[in-house]
């Protein structure tokens, strides 16, 4: 019996979860990469990097024959089967990413076309009585709703949210495009990331998009990111039950789904 009990108790130690802890960086300058996303494929276990390209992330024993995924806009994606990670037994693993040679497919604007109509995609909402958050307070939890595809290119002009209430201060978090499938995204539309940060207490946030000359002539998926861990606060944007719906994913890597009918104040000015 008390060798059975040893066992036993060997056996959940081995068991449980993991904390590991590492740094991702760029294989061809060595420098830390912000801001990646990591984590177990479609699962709720997942983080982002800090602006040293530090991560801290807790893996459990049923997820062992799981991928674990690094990846970042720009750079090729890193996988591990979980367990070949955890046998690395390293204090603090170094992640090299290889950075893209490949362009995405680029969009051309026809230089003839003289007239363009201005559109503001999505939900428009600024009430301050029915608010929404992000799903979670965990890094890389990302919201965001699906834009339909027009007649003709779009071109992102602007990025505009509204916020009801930031107890924070400064904040930061990342703009993400994606491609859709079955209208859920999946892979990036980005060349580079895009950061947006305010200080701002209450009222509409935006970001101006011409530099970065994104033009998409398909469906596609437009999300915010959190993506550094402020500790306790509140962040609230507006809210409403019409509008497109609500997508979101807990953590990195995670599984996608709809939030119920809730909507959040936040869309897109576009050309086409």
């Amino acid at each position: 019996m008390k060798a059975s009990l040893l066992v036993s108790f060997l056996l959940s130690c081995h068991l449980q979860a993991q904390f590991i802890t590492g740094k991702v960086r760029a294989a061809q300058t060595q420098d830390p990469l912000p801001y990646v996303n990591i984590g177990v494929l479609n699962h709720n276990l997942g983080t982002v990097s800090d602006e040293q390209g530090v991560f801290f992330l807790e893996l459990h024993p049923d997820r062992i024959r799981d991928t674990l995924r690094f990846s970042m806009i720009g750079f090729e994606s890193e996988d591990f089967i979980v367990a070949d990670y955890l046998e690395q037994e390293k204090i603090e693993q170094i992640i090299l990413l290889q950075e893209k040679t490949t362009d995405l497919d680029e969009v051309v604007i026809s230089t003839k076309r003289t007239q363009f109509v201005t559109k503001i995609l999505g939900n428009k909402t600024t009430s301050k009585h029915i608010y929404a958050a992000f799903t979670t307070n965990q890094l890389g939890n990302e919201m965001g709703f699906v834009v339909r595809q027009r007649k003709r290119p779009m071109i992102l002009k602007k990025f505009n949210i509204s916020i009801v209430e930031n107890d924070y201060g400064s904040i930061r978090f990342r703009l993400n495009f994606y491609k859709t499938e079955n209208s859920l995204p999946t892979t990036t539309l980005l060349k580079e990331n895009i950061i947006i940060e305010t200080e701002a207490s209450s009222g509409i946030v935006s970001k101006d998009l011409s530099p970065y000359q994104i033009v998409i002539d398909e469906d596609f998926f437009v999300a915010i990111e959190w993506i550094e861990d402020l500790g306790l606060g509140k962040l609230y944007f507006s809210g409403g039950f019409f509008g497109a719906p609500l997508i979101a994913r807990e953590v990195s890597q995670g599984r996608w789904s709809k939030v119920g009918s809730a909507s959040v104040g936040m869309n897109i000015e576009v050309r086409y």
